[in-house]
């Protein structure tokens, strides 16, 4: 009997470790290799921005691109210049402020499982030079956009759903958000997904933030460029 589970749990740990192989396997090869929007043949003068903590990337919108309605929704500070969006595991985000504070369980769920996801939408007064810099013309700025508010969940009076837990900061929000967040869907690959949406040429699947970075990475602004 001992040798029969001995055998089982090994098993167990070769088709893990087979899964995980294959899983960054193709993290790696699928960022690597980019899509091929169509051209728009459209002159390209509206910067945006896509930002990476190293591990998580968000889409960084200059406000004045942002329709008056979305800014109220979003109750932006007056003298806010830039609004950052990120998508991702709702009890990740609402209870890991920081690493220290992940949990062995949060972390399996948001992995394995289809999860609840949550927007969190952050003012900036200023730009950073960390960010980097993605140049749409008209209409990919406005499949972008279109397709961050539509990731937004709404209640029946079409209003944002914010979720009542603080901020990592004084100037973020987190709010509810539509799908699901697994370890195929991912925060970034949210991002990357964007990305395709506007017509942009991206990583046919990103699910770290690597992939998109190294597409756009030639747009990246250079140190001494400010605004």
């Amino acid at each position: 009997m001992l040798r029969i589970i001995i055998r089982y749990i090994k098993r167990t740990l070769a088709c893990l470790l087979f899964l995980l192989a294959a899983y960054f396997l193709s993290a790696i090869t699928l960022s690597l290799i980019s899509t091929a929007p169509e051209d728009l043949y459209d002159v390209k003068r509206k910067a945006i921005f896509i930002s990476t903590n190293g591990v998580h990337l968000d889409i960084i919108i200059p406000r004045k691109f942002l329709a008056k309605k979305w800014q109220q929704d979003l109750e932006i500070p007056e003298l806010a210049k830039y609004m950052s969006f990120g998508w991702g595991d709702k009890a990740f985000y609402t209870t890991t402020p920081t690493w220290s504070d992940l949990k062995l369980r949060t972390a399996i769920r948001a992995i394995f499982l289809n999860t609840k996801p949550a927007l969190r939408a952050t003012a900036f007064y200023r730009r950073y030079d960390s960010w980097n810099k993605l140049n749409l013309d008209e209409v990919q700025l406005e499949l972008l956009l279109n397709y961050i508010e539509q990731s937004f969940e709404r209640n029946q009076e079409n209003s944002l759903v914010e979720i009542e837990v603080p901020g990592y900061t004084a100037h973020d929000k987190f709010y509810e958000a539509t799908g699901n967040f697994n370890g195929i869907q991912t925060c970034n690959n949210w991002v990357n997904k964007g990305l395709k949406e506007a017509k942009v040429k991206t990583s046919i699947w990103s699910p770290f933030d690597y992939g998109v970075l190294y597409h756009i990475g030639k747009g990246r602004v250079p140190k001494h460029e400010r605004f």
